[in-house]
């Protein structure tokens, strides 16, 4: 069953506490070390995305759209549109000679706090470019093009593009297309539930390039992601300086309601070998999830903590500190508690 992972402690009481689970998996698929239950099954929802991605890579959209990294990092994104990401998602449109309407995301404001602002002060309303999912709409789009099926329909479950993607998903979690739960996710496409420790391991064979078939487009959404991590998220979230921290080697991802999904490359492994008793340098994938939904509160402190408890020095990368921060503020500013991350990784 799943335990505390985060509590938030109100002078001195402990007033709240989000529950939760996490796995830790090399590429082998063996399970290095968990909190809570491994086996835990949650929807990857926004973490699908670089599996998501792959099919248009496989069916040489690289080469037929002559894509650049920062267009195959916004195929993964949930970004905040901001304006780079909402003309890169149009960009993207272009080369297959379709434009906004096309996109059946839906439409939201943005995440980002500024483009939001910007937004409403020109008295202007969203588009679905500004929805955090348009670049992975426009993927897909271009995959249909290339997969030579229709562009209509593409988000319905039974299209060939969703089936394909399905397959991807079970391909790199070890599992058959019916052993994975399909819902509905926020903007309309194929959602898929997984066991914690698949989802770690699916994300540690993509780090890895762990899966012949798919080496190269693995290579290929790892660099593009890593290299350009603000076009994966934006200012709103933690997933680009978290990224942008490691250099190339850690990859991070989160999806809705609370989960989360990191793999570490196996030279980062070394930092964290004596930590979680690896015999030799190995991809690791990570999945976290907490059980109430909570994002940026009950989900961020987990997130920077784990990274501590297996041996990284978060010190050494000034950029995360500020999200280190649990400190709790009232309406008048003053101090009244903090928000901490507290639980026992058990390492097998």
């Amino acid at each position: 069953m799943s335990v505390p992972l985060t509590r938030v402690i109100r002078g001195g009481e402990v007033e709240s506490v989000h529950r939760g689970s996490i796995a830790i998996v090399d590429a082998s698929g063996r399970l290095v070390a968990f909190a809570g239950d491994p086996a835990m099954r949650a929807s990857l929802r926004s973490a699908a995305k670089p599996f998501q991605a792959i099919p248009l890579l496989e069916y040489g959209g690289v080469e037929e759209y002559e894509l650049s990294e920062e267009e195959i990092a916004l195929t993964c994104a949930s970004h905040g549109g901001e304006p780079m990401h909402v003309s890169t998602a149009a960009a993207l449109l272009r080369k297959g000679e379709f434009d906004e309407e096309d996109l059946l995301c839906g439409i939201h404001m943005p995440f980002d706090e500024k483009a939001a602002a910007e937004l409403r002060a020109a008295g202007e309303s969203p588009s679905p470019l500004h929805n955090n999912c348009s670049g992975k709409h426009a993927g897909m789009l271009l995959a249909t093009q290339v997969m030579d099926v229709p562009s209509a329909g593409y988000i319905e479950a039974e299209h060939p593009l969703q089936k394909l993607m399905c397959q991807t998903v079970a391909d790199f979690a070890g599992l058959t297309v019916d052993e994975v739960p399909v819902v509905i996710d926020g903007c309309g496409v194929a959602a898929f539930f997984l066991p914690l420790h698949r989802a770690a391991w699916a994300y540690a064979r993509l780090m890895g390039s762990a899966l012949e078939r798919y080496a190269t487009s693995c290579a290929d959404v790892v660099h593009a992601m890593t290299s350009f991590p603000e076009y994966v998220g934006g200012n709103w979230t933690l997933t680009t300086p978290l990224m942008q921290a490691f250099g190339g080697e850690l990859l991070a991802k989160e999806g809705a309601e609370g989960f989360y999904s990191m793999a570490l490359s196996s030279t980062l492994s070394a930092e964290v070998a004596e930590a979680l008793r690896l015999p030799e340098p190995t991809a690791l994938g990570v999945a976290i999830k907490i059980e109430d939904g909570s994002m940026s509160r009950g989900r961020n402190p987990v997130i920077l903590a784990l990274l501590e408890a297996i041996g990284i020095d978060l010190e050494a990368r000034p950029g995360l500190q500020r999200w280190r921060d649990g400190r709790l503020y009232n309406h008048a500013g003053t101090l009244v508690g903090t928000v901490r991350a507290e639980f026992e990784l058990e390492v097998l």
